[in-house]
Formats: C-alpha cells, structure tokens, sequence
C-alpha cells in the first residue's frame, strides 16, 4: 500500500510541475513582447547595416531609405516563438536577411518566414512571417519587383 501511494504522489507531482511549466509559458507567450523601439531604441538612425545570411551589403545611410525601414520593421510587434518545440535546423537556416541598428540588435527574417530579434528566434503578432520576409526583400533589392 505504501508503495502505490508513493508511487501516486511522485506522478501527481510530476504532472503538476509539467502543468505549471505549460501554464508559466503559456503566459510567458500572451505577456511578454517587445517593441521595435526596445531593440532598436530610441531616436533616429543614422545607418543601418543589411545582410543576407553571412553577406554584408552597402550600409543604408539615407534618411529616406532608413525610415522606410524603420516603418516596416517597426510595424510589427515580436513575440516569444508561440510553440513549444522550435522547428528543425533545416527550417532555421533558410535565406535570413538582417537589418543590424546602430546599437548592435538587429531583426532577421528568413524565406521560410521565421523571425530572430538578436539571434534568437521570436514570432511576430498575427504570424505573418513569410509576408514580412517578401516586404523586406523588396526593400533590400528594391529593383527585383
């Protein structure tokens, strides 16, 4: 009898600790986001640096330009990743292109619509990655369209 009771004890206290880790991300995922003027803080750029995956292109030093890209990317909020489990290493490493700001953060977005926020991966509210990596490919290669 005591054995079963113990035996109880450790698997109801195993599947409440896995339920409060649900719950603690969950609310993690609905609170936590950040603003783009949190990465890229506050005042006017000046330049911004553009790669795609491990290429560096010409620094964006025109005001114009800059703030066609601050208005992209500060449209959007970043999120924690909303799942669980992140996707396979053959998903991450698509066509990535990343505007790194004067303060050394940066927003990265690949072709399979995955976003970074400084390397890490993040979501955007209404998950529309793929949408936002077709808009910053055509402000980084304005002449594609």
């Amino acid at each position: 009898m005591r054995k079963s009771t113990a035996l109880g004890f450790a698997l109801c206290g195993t599947l409440l600790v896995i339920l409060l880790f649900i719950a603690g991300r969950m609310l993690y995922i609905k609170f936590y986001h950040q603003s783009f003027t949190d990465i890229a803080g506050k005042g006017v750029q000046a330049s911004l640096m553009l790669s795609e995956n491990d290429t560096s292109l010409p620094a964006v030093t025109d005001e114009k330009q800059i703030a066609s890209y601050t208005d992209l990317l500060g449209g959007y909020t970043y999120t924690p990743y909303p799942h669980f489990f992140q996707p396979g290493d053959d998903k991450l490493t698509a066509n990535r292109l990343t505007v790194t700001f004067e303060n050394g953060s940066s927003i990265s977005v690949n072709a399979d619509g995955f976003v970074f926020v400084d390397g890490k991966l993040r979501g955007i509210e209404g998950g529309r990655g793929q949408e936002f990596y077709h808009k910053l490919y055509i402000l980084f290669y304005p002449n594609a369209t």
